[in-house]
């Protein structure tokens, strides 16, 4: 029985170790790397979908798929690769997988492939949310002045990885509070040790904060946020975009804002 063919296009880091782990036991090729960066010669390199691809059994792309529904989002290529370019090449039953297709779910949809989200799997988005919080700590530790411990912390959001960022900051000993809309949040944030408020006391609590964490892909961190923080503390935002700051706010009034997006790729790739 013929092995199965993988293509990976794009992606991060994460991507190239997973393009190595796949050949261990499969037929890979690999568009949108270079061969410093894949120098595993079982992995077949190729520029563009146009060059010389077999047909594919399974595409892998990246998470996100698509900043903007036309082109996979490939920061290692050196040409820009339109999505509607996989289409033929994808086996009759082959396997779409992807993370946040968003806009870019339409065209399979359109032409009949399957396609599996990463992040449909709850397990991932988990896991997932261990090194986002392990990067957002890296972050602070390079961005702040003093400590993690004693240090003033609000967590904006309370899924998995707002839960996260506030069981390490805990640990840390930081003084966590979680700002979270549902009641059960709250209490859940209380019972980990922490204290929780609703979004409407932000602002309050926003002026004795020495930093802001948010994961709320939302304009929650809005010009009377900012203008009640300290001039001096920092805004860590985790969100997926649009992001949670308004920026043009947060420049008007100087605020310091770190917009850090795919931190799983660039701190954690192997895992």
């Amino acid at each position: 029985m013929k092995e199965p063919v993988i293509l990976v296009a794009g992606g991060d880091l994460r991507y190239g170790y997973t393009a190595q782990a796949l050949a261990e036991h499969y037929e890979v090729w690999a568009v949108g790397f270079t061969r410093q960066f894949l120098p595993d010669e079982r992995i077949r390199l190729v520029e563009t979908a146009a060059d010389g691809l077999p047909l594919c059994d399974v595409l892998l792309l990246p998470m996100p798929v698509s900043e903007d529904g036309v082109l996979v989002n490939a920061p290692y290529s050196r040409q820009h690769l339109p999505l509607a370019g996989f289409l033929p090449k994808i086996r009759e039953g082959g396997l779409v997988l992807g993370g946040r297709f968003g806009k870019a779910q339409a065209l399979f949809t359109q032409a009949g492939i399957e396609t599996v989200d990463y992040l449909a799997r709850e397990e991932l988005s988990m896991r997932n949310a261990v090194p986002t919080a392990e990067g957002a700590i890296q972050i602070l530790l390079e961005e702040m002045p003093r400590t993690i411990f004693g240090s003033k912390m609000l967590v904006l959001g309370f899924g998995r990885i707002g839960i996260r960022m506030a069981m390490l900051l805990t640990a840390l000993g930081a003084d966590v509070t979680v700002v979270a809309r549902d009641p059960a949040a709250r209490a859940y944030a209380e019972m980990l040790g922490c204290r929780s408020i609703p979004f409407a006391a932000l602002p309050e609590h926003a002026a004795g904060a020495d930093v802001i964490c948010n994961t709320v892909p939302a304009t929650v961190i809005d010009k009377n946020v900012l203008q009640a923080m300290q001039p001096e503390a920092l805004v860590l935002d985790l969100a997926s975009k649009p992001g949670g700051v308004d920026w043009e706010a947060a420049q008007t009034l100087g605020r310091r804002v770190v917009w850090a997006l795919s931190l799983p790729g660039k701190t954690a790739p192997v895992t």
